[in-house]
């Protein structure tokens, strides 16, 4: 029987792991993270680290290591977009021992504006086409969480294609939220798109004017 933690790693910076996530680290036998969240864990001696982010791969050593505790970092929230649902459609349910909620880059992302998010709709596009990126702005309050492939500048041409720019709204790029290199940059105009610098860790937030 496997016995999986799927523990909330937070966002990237080591602050925003939260002390239980920590604390279930270490009742774990097997720990499979990124190089980053395992520099962010204390390590015990006698447990089996794996560094690892693919997602086949991790399946292959949660498999691997049936009948031990095996705790998996995931980035963010474990409710958001994560791996939680991978495991529960491969293993079945029962073998998610427990999940560690924890703080996610949206939570990040609306902070960093102090803008509440509640009513916010969350987009990601892994695995899929944008042919209907259009319903992103159908919302007051969109985000779309991106990837190497869905990068912002990529998204936000799309965006722009589907007529970001016809109702007054505030566009965002988020990037490395909670590292040392962290950036915010407003979109205002179309050409603001082409001055993106794309990096890794990337969200794409747009709030329309309630008075539209």
């Amino acid at each position: 029987m496997h016995k999986i933690l799927v523990i909330s790693a937070g966002p990237g910076g080591k602050e925003y792991m939260t002390d239980l996530a920590r604390t279930k680290v270490k009742e774990c036998e097997v720990i499979i993270g990124s190089a980053e969240q395992l520099e962010a864990i204390d390590v015990l001696d006698d447990q089996i680290v794996h560094e690892e982010w693919g997602v086949e791969n991790i399946m292959n050593i949660v498999q691997k290591h049936e009948g031990k505790k095996v705790g998996v970092l995931v980035v963010g929230d474990a409710g958001v977009y994560s791996l939680a649902q991978r495991f529960a459609d491969r293993f079945g349910r029962d073998a998610i021992e427990e999940v560690i909620p924890g703080v996610s880059s949206i939570q990040v992302a609306f902070a960093r504006i102090k803008e509440p998010w509640l009513n916010v709709q969350v987009f990601s596009y892994r695995r899929k086409t944008t042919d209907d990126i259009d319903e992103v702005l159908a919302y007051e309050r969109s985000i779309i969480l991106c990837d190497r492939e869905h990068n912002s500048k990529m998204i936000l041409s799309a965006l722009r294609d589907a007529g970001l720019f016809k109702q007054k709204r505030r566009v965002y790029v988020f990037q490395d939220l909670t590292f040392d290199t962290e950036s915010v940059i407003k979109i205002e105009k179309p050409a603001d798109i082409e001055g993106i610098d794309v990096k890794r860790r990337e969200i794409v937030l747009t709030i329309k004017d309630k008075a539209q």
